[in-house]
């Protein structure tokens, strides 16, 4: 009874971090869209935000990612084509928290270094773009802001019909880890949580490491939800 308890309060644990990640990034989405959609957006895809734009914007991202209980950072991305007399852009409008203290993280002011990372070409930009819809990513290692093992959940930004951007918030593996180790602990089996490719979040056993994929043939899925980003199984 104890072990089932310890399974289902990991479970139940798991699936509220990714339902309130997914929540908020829905939410924030659409506040995005709202802001953009007062400027035209008919003539090209993506967007350089206006100083009115970017404030507002910044006012929801800050509010969103004090509201968020496990989220270590998140903000906007776009991309604009060359166009006119302009070269393309970047837009990277990025919070993160360090100690309770919420920073902006400076990385749009560095075009060339986006030009050379080039995000459009990374899933969590690349997939909501292509289907119109959520994607997460991770756990991956992320490059461009904290260079750490990192869990992303992008939600698109649509404006009149048309792919803007992305709205993606970071989760650190490190923080989810702390938080799902007194669980993972008190299951006598191996447990590990997996994300829908069968790659591993963390787990409690040492031998089994995050990013690693899993062979499920002799696991037990024991809660299955289809519409869950990640799974808790055991050994």
């Amino acid at each position: 009874m104890i072990k089932n308890l310890n399974l289902e309060k990991l479970d139940f644990l798991v699936k509220q971090v990714f339902q309130e990640t997914i929540s908020i990034a829905q939410s924030l989405a659409m506040k995005a869209s709202h802001i953009i959609s007062k400027q035209s957006t008919e003539q090209y895809s993506g967007i350089k935000l206006s100083d009115q734009q970017r404030h507002e914007l910044q006012l929801e991202i800050k509010q969103s990612l004090c509201k968020s209980h496990y989220s270590y950072g998140m903000g906007f991305a776009s991309y604009r084509p060359a166009m006119d007399e302009e070269g393309d852009y970047w837009t990277l409008e990025w919070w993160f928290k360090k100690d309770n203290i919420l920073q902006q993280a400076n990385l749009e002011n560095y075009q060339n270094a986006q030009r050379f990372l080039d995000f459009r070409y990374f899933d969590w930009f690349q997939q909501p773009e292509i289907n119109k819809k959520l994607y997460i990513q991770g756990p991956y290692v992320d490059y461009i802001c904290n260079g750490a093992y990192t869990i992303t959940t992008a939600y698109p930004v649509i404006v009149q019909g048309q792919f803007i951007g992305v709205i993606a918030i970071d989760l650190l593996v490190s923080s989810l880890e702390k938080l799902f180790l007194p669980c993972l602990k008190a299951i006598k089996e191996t447990a590990v949580i997996i994300n829908d490719n069968s790659r591993v979040l963390t787990s409690n056993a040492f031998n089994v490491r995050t990013g690693s994929l899993i062979n499920l043939e002799h696991s037990k899925l024991l809660y299955h939800y289809p519409d869950q980003p990640f799974q808790v199984i055991v050994f």
